[in-house]
């Protein structure tokens, strides 16, 4: 990486004791260099700043007044390290120490100049500790044993009229160069005549922002500020604003500290509220580090994606500087933003040091985020793994609940993944490979590392039990406004966080009372049902058949019979094979259907049976009249699909029931796609089958149900548990659902199932239907504003469900997919959906992209969907 044209050096106005920001101060005189360590950036020593240095210099040396201009220059090392710059001099380290969690202050010879006269302690006279017999020495760099102890640390050395420092360590002593010193009397002017004494240069720095604000402002349509909160965004704002830059946004991450959040309403900033939820997404893939901050990603860069679909192409201003770190040594004036190609950023002030921002701040009287006094060198989130632990020490103290949630999380993280208490207690969690200074560390206290730098985890006898997890939220109950809250269901669902899931039309999620349902099973009472009088197995019986009545309940099929089986795809085909056929039956479905309500029907043909496939209007919507003249003397059964899981249209199936009832026809409904969704009552769609799966409305997977209003199907299965009694030329069939459910079944997850139907039920299906309704029409009207997009969904919202499929001209549906799922973190869907006549009939040979939404998904994740799929179709 080249090195930009930094300013390697300090001026010092030694006439006016006052730092410069240019050669010549505004008094008339040229100033003296003092190097700077790498990365060379200053800052001015605040009042938390100050307060520290006091102390520490108080606690060593007695009280030594301090001037009131302090600078701080960072340094590398194993946390904070900032060489500490007062009257034009270099007068020692400001450290902490990650491990023994304290700070120290090592002070320069050049001190001694402030110290001396002032000094009352933490002064070793070296004659003293020197064998009398000795006689002459070289003191300079050698290292001797204390007569008498001293603390450890930084001292300062006399010795035959010269003065010195030297370190303390274990009864010794090791003694720099030692030479005559005669104590100064400095000026001690405040800040603001610092300002005064840069104002020339400020004005130049203030002119050249502006200038470059003004070039680039109209590059794009949108000119707009990225306001952090920091003092670097500070000052461009400023600026922008002067430039005649009006518009400013912050992307509040909902990790932000209250302080900033209050600072930058005051500063009339718009704040964009779309970011995901970190709490979420770290319990499921573990801390953030400063080398994997995917937490960016979630926080900043995909809300900032919406934003900018929102707004349109952007030119913004940052406060971006080439000093914060190297990976911003090699920035220009533009650049194009990577993760989003809508947005130029420019950094009109990436050449500036703190020291100047901070001036320029204080010339133009612009308000700074308090936080800054208060001893953080860094404003962002309050957990953010690029914080110090110094910086997270002082937020400890400032904010003791947020840190102990923080806290709690990572001993329990540690815990789980068997890290050394040094993960969480040295900050060492803040990287994933550990880098060159922290892995010496490690390496001198006996921590293990692994030979990709990465923590090794503790061997099995070592390891802490985890903290007891928290208890997951309550599922979001109705309110008085007849919603829910998305965030409280969301609580329910792990997995959710770190990506956003459009594919629940496939496999929804389960939520931790499923799951939680299915462990106690296998924890508690696992045992077959119905098969024995113990415990174990009259307790499995008993919330076997419970789930049963829960899922009736559900459907309002409590007068049918419901059995439990595989999948959606079994319970059709127990119909097809458990009806009595006879050649010349017909029956009739939709070019709607998912194959499992198309290929068992055909395979009926070897018994002589007809099946009629009916169309769809240019809506979208079934063609109900085709239906009704479809059917016939013949007809034996109606099968059709309640809700598409290609297209999402909503069949007519009250007006189908009321058809087949009138001509006495059998119906078959496929609810796969509406029971998660709607509500559902058998007893008002007058249907004879309704068939549905259990991974599709939050239950485990292997699990469906098919009721039947009348138990008149043959049993597709025979065997164990399913008759009431064997002959030797016979069996007597169980009554109930038992006749449909041979075997051992799937306990658990009919258990579980029951579960999903009653959370389902508590939330209220009428509330999930209003909240997936209302992000489905967002979702159509913004991928139908796209150019290039074509949407294969219903126009009127009361005949679709959450499913919408689409094409992006020039790109094939699994290019889409692909590009969503590694590029925007978005899993969607793409090819025929197993509707592939359907797809065909649409003229889509290669299929379409599909997103499908649940009651946990967002109105944020449908907007970044949307964002995305514009990125795709510009050809971004």
């Amino acid at each position: 990486m080249r090195e930009p044209a930094v300013k390697k050096v300090l001026y010092w106005c030694d006439t006016c004791n006052v730092p410069l920001i240019g050669r010549r101060c505004g008094c008339g005189a040229d100033g003296r260099q003092i190097p700077l360590l790498q990365p060379y950036d200053l800052r001015p020593a605040l009042k938390a700043d100050m307060d520290l240095i006091t102390r520490l210099v108080r606690e060593r040396f007695g009280v030594v007044p301090l001037p009131k201009i302090v600078l701080l220059n960072k340094t590398g090392g194993t946390d904070r390290a900032d060489l500490v710059i007062l009257n034009g001099n270099r007068f020692g380290w400001l450290t902490f120490d990650p491990v023994e969690r304290r700070f120290s202050l090592d002070i320069a010879p050049e001190a001694l100049l402030s110290i001396l006269p002032h000094a009352t302690r933490g002064i070793v006279a070296l004659e003293e500790h020197l064998d009398a017999g000795r006689g002459k020495v070289r003191i300079g760099g050698k290292r001797f044993p204390l007569q008498t102890p001293a603390p450890d640390g930084t001292v300062i050395v006399t010795y035959r009229g010269k003065v010195g420092t030297g370190i303390v360590r274990e009864g010794h002593i090791k003694v720099k160069e030692l030479s005559p010193v005669t104590p100064e009397t400095f000026r001690d002017p405040d800040w603001s005549l610092a300002v005064e004494r840069n104002r020339y240069h400020l004005k130049n720095l203030e002119r050249a922002a502006v200038r470059t604000i003004r070039q680039h402002m109209h590059d794009r349509p949108n000119a707009n500020v990225s306001f952090s909160g920091g003092k670097d965004s500070a000052a461009v704002l400023h600026l922008a604003r002067k430039a005649g830059v009006t518009k400013a946004f912050f992307i509040d991450t909902g990790i932000e500290l209250p302080e900033t959040l209050e600072y930058i309403e005051s500063q009339g900033v718009e704040i964009v509220r779309k970011a995901g939820d970190f709490f979420q997404a770290v319990e499921k893939v573990g801390p953030p580090g400063k080398d994997h901050r995917w937490c960016c990603k979630l926080l900043k860069l995909h809300p900032l994606k919406i934003y900018l679909a929102e707004i349109g192409p952007s030119v913004t201003m940052q406060g971006n500087r080439w000093y914060e770190s190297w990976n911003r040594a090699d920035l220009d004036e533009t650049s194009q933003n990577p993760a989003n190609p809508l947005q130029l950023n420019v950094s009109p002030i990436r050449s500036w040091r703190a020291l100047e921002v901070f001036l320029y701040l204080w010339w133009r009287k612009v308000p700074i985020n308090p936080l800054y006094e208060k001893g953080l060198e860094r404003i962002g989130c309050f957990l953010c793994p690029a914080m110090l632990e110094s910086e997270y020490e002082a937020l400890r103290v400032m904010h003791p609940d947020l840190t102990r949630r923080w806290d709690a999380f990572l001993e329990r993280w540690a815990a789980k993944t068997g890290m050394p208490e040094a993960y969480c207690t040295w900050g060492l969690w803040r990287w994933r490979a550990l880098p060159p200074k922290m892995r010496e560390v490690c390496r001198e206290k006996g921590i293990a590392v692994n030979d990709d730098y990465t923590l090794r985890p503790l061997p099995e006898e070592e390891r802490r039990e985890a903290p007891a997890k928290p208890e997951p939220a309550a599922p979001a109950v109705p309110t008085d406004t007849g919603e829910f809250s998305v965030d409280a269901v969301r609580k329910d669902f792990p997995i959710l966080g770190d990506v956003v899931y459009l594919d629940s039309a496939a496999m929804s999620f389960a939520p931790e009372p499923v799951v939680a349902a299915q462990v106690e099973f296998e924890h508690r009472y696992r045992a077959n049902v119905g098969r024995g009088v113990h415990r174990f197995t009259r307790i499995a019986t008993q919330r076997y058949w419970h789930a049963h009545e829960k899922v009736a309940r559900f459907i309002g099929g409590e007068d049918g019979t419901t059995v439990f089986t595989k999948n959606t795809t079994e319970a059709i085909n127990m119909v097809a094979q458990g009806l009595c056929w006879k050649p010349g039956d017909r029956v009739i479905t939709t070019v709607l259907e998912h194959h499992s309500n198309l290929l068992p029907w055909r395979a009926l043909a070897r018994q002589g049976v007809a099946l009629d496939v009916v169309g769809i209007n240019e809506d979208y919507s079934l063609d109900l009249a085709a239906l009704e003249d479809a059917v016939t003397d013949t007809t034996r059964l109606v099968t059709v699909t309640h809700a598409s899981n290609a297209i999402g249209v909503v069949a007519p199936i009250k007006e189908i029931g009321r058809i087949c009832r009138d001509r006495g026809v059998l119906l078959l409904v496929d609810a796969a796609q509406s029971v998660p969704h709607m509500p559902v009552d058998v007893s008002r769609i007058g249907c004879d089958f309704l068939c549905f799966s259990g991974q599709k409305m939050l239950g485990p997977t292997g699990t469906g149900v098919l009721w039947m209003r009348e138990p008149n199907l043959e049993p597709l299965m025979l065997g164990g548990g399913m008759v009431e009694a064997v002959t030797e030329d016979g069996y007597v069939p169980a009554e109930g659902y038992g006749r449909y459910e041979a075997g051992t079944p799937n306990i658990s997850g009919g258990i579980g199932l029951g579960v999903a139907a009653d959370y389902l039920s508590k939330i209220g299906m009428e509330k999930i239907r209003r909240h997936e309704e209302r992000l489905t029409t967002r979702l159509i009207g913004g991928l139908s504003a796209i150019d290039g997009v074509r949407v294969y969904a219903p126009a009127d919202p009361a005949s679709r469900i959450g499913v919408v499929s689409f094409t992006v001209e020039g790109f094939h549906p699994h290019e889409i997919a692909q590009h969503l799922d590694e590029e925007a973190d978005i899993l969607v869907r793409s090819g025929y959906h197993c509707c592939q006549p359907l797809l065909e009939y649409l003229g889509l040979p290669d299929g379409a992209v599909r997103a499908s939404i649940a009651l946990y998904t967002t109105e944020q994740e449908i907007d970044l969907l949307i964002a995305a799929v514009g990125e795709i179709a510009r050809g971004a």
